[in-house]
C-alpha cells in the first residue's frame, strides 16, 4: 500500500499504548499475510487530509457459516478517527464503505464509542460473549504478590482447594488428548464434520488456523488435540501470558487462555471434557495464576461451569450486520442464539502480549 507509513504513523498516535499495532512486522502479518486476504484489495478503509491520515477502519476478512451456506465477512478490528475530525460522520463514511463490498460484517470486543456508531447505522445487538475464568496459582495471578516470594507461596498455597480434582478426565480410555505439533489436513476434515451443529459459525480451516495461532510474531500457541484412536475428535489452543517481570523463577505465568475450542458433535460433552481437563492439566503443570476463556456455546459453557469455572460479569460485546434486503441471511446471523464463537473470534486473542522474547 502507497499510504503504509503514513497509516503507521497515524496509529502510533492513535493508539499510543499499543505498540503493536504501529509495528510492520505485527502489521504486515494482520493485514496482508491473512490467508482470505486480496493483495489486490485488502479490506481496510482509511480517511485522510491531504498527505495526513486522520481515521480507518481494518477487518480481517474471513468466512462465515451461515445456514447452509458460506459466505465472505469481515470481521472488524481496529476503528478509530483521530479526535478533532470526530463528529463529522467520518466514521460512519468508513462503515458504509466496508458494507457497500461486504454484505456480513461482525465486530466482537469493541468499545461504547464505535458501538454507538454501529448500534446508529442499525446494527443488530448480539449481547456479549461470555467469559469464564477458574483461579489455580492466585500468588502467581497478581502482579503485586508475584514478586514477594512468601506472599506469592501463601496465596498459592491458600488457592490449593482450587486445584483439587482439575483435569482429572472421566473418559480416559475413549478419548486421548496429546499434543499436535502444527494444523494439518485433519482440521479441515474436523471442521467439516462439527460445523453442521451450529448455524453460524468463522470457518476454522488449518490454513487459518496457522495463519491465527503459529504465525504471529513474537507469540507461541500450545494445541492440545483429543483423539479418538487416530480420528480427532476436537481441540483446544493454549496461550500461555509469560510470568510477571518481578516474579521470581519459581512463579508460572500469570493467566493461561483457552483461546479457541472445537469438537465434532458426536459424544461432544465427552470430547469437551477431555479438551478443558487436558488445558486445566497443563495450565497447572506449569503453575499457572488461572485459566479463562470467552465462549457462546451452551455445552462448553455447561461443561466449564462443572468443572469449577465461574462466569466474569466484564466480556467483550458482540454486534452483527447484514444487508437489510437479504432478509434470510440478516435473519439468521442476526439471531445470537445461532452463533458459536470463542475467544478467536474476538480481539482478545490477537491483542493479548506476545509471550516469546
Amino acid at each position: 500500500m502507497e499510504k503504509t507509513e503514513a497509516l503507521l504513523r497515524f496509529l502510533r498516535v492513535a493508539y499510543a499504548g499499543e505498540a503493536r499495532k504501529s509495528d510492520p512486522a505485527y502489521w504486515k502479518w494482520h493485514y496482508l499475510e491473512n490467508p482470505n486476504t486480496r493483495m489486490d484489495d485488502i479490506p481496510l478503509w482509511v480517511v485522510s487530509c491531504g498527505e495526513e491520515i486522520v481515521g480507518q477502519l481494518a477487518t480481517i476478512p474471513v468466512q462465515v457459516k451461515a445456514g447452509g451456506e458460506t459466505r465472505p465477512a469481515i470481521w472488524i478490528l481496529d476503528f478509530i478517527v483521530r479526535e478533532d475530525f470526530r463528529g463529522k460522520g467520518l466514521g460512519k463514511q468508513l462503515v458504509m464503505a466496508a458494507g457497500e463490498k461486504y454484505p456480513t460484517m461482525i465486530t466482537l470486543g469493541i468499545n461504547e464509542q464505535s458501538a454507538g456508531v454501529f448500534r446508529s447505522m442499525g446494527w443488530a445487538e448480539m449481547g456479549w460473549i461470555h467469559r469464564y475464568q477458574k483461579l489455580m496459582y492466585a500468588g502467581n495471578g497478581l502482579a503485586g504478590a508475584a514478586g514477594i516470594a512468601p506472599v506469592r507461596g501463601l496465596l498459592n498455597l491458600l488457592s490449593a482447594p482450587m486445584r483439587i480434582g482439575a483435569g482429572r478426565t472421566g473418559t480416559a480410555g475413549k478419548y486421548a488428548a496429546r499434543t499436535i505439533r502444527e494444523f494439518g489436513a485433519e482440521f479441515d476434515e474436523l471442521w467439516e464434520r462439527a460445523s453442521g451443529q451450529w448455524a453460524c459459525a468463522v470457518r476454522r480451516d488449518a490454513r487459518t488456523l496457522r495463519w491465527q495461532f503459529e504465525e504471529q510474531p513474537g507469540k507461541r500457541s500450545e494445541i492440545i488435540g483429543c483423539y479418538e484412536k487416530e480420528r480427532l475428535a476436537g481441540y483446544v489452543v493454549l496461550f500461555l501470558r509469560k510470568r510477571f517481570s518481578n516474579a521470581g523463577p519459581s512463579a508460572g505465568p500469570a493467566k493461561a487462555a483457552m483461546s479457541d475450542l472445537l469438537y465434532e458433535r458426536q459424544n461432544g460433552a465427552e470430547i469437551v471434557d477431555a479438551l478443558i481437563d487436558a488445558a486445566l492439566r497443563r495450565a497447572i503443570e506449569l503453575r499457572a495464576g488461572s485459566l479463562v476463556t470467552d465462549v457462546l456455546d451452551g455445552l462448553v459453557e455447561e461443561r466449564l461451569k462443572r468443572r469449577g469455572f465461574w462466569r466474569i460479569k466484564k466480556s467483550p460485546q458482540f454486534m452483527t450486520w447484514a444487508m437489510a434486503s437479504d432478509v434470510e441471511a440478516k435473519n439468521v446471523i442476526c439471531n445470537p442464539q445461532n452463533w458459536f464463537l470463542t475467544r478467536g473470534d474476538s480481539d482478545v486473542s490477537i491483542i493479548e502480549e506476545p509471550n516469546l522474547e
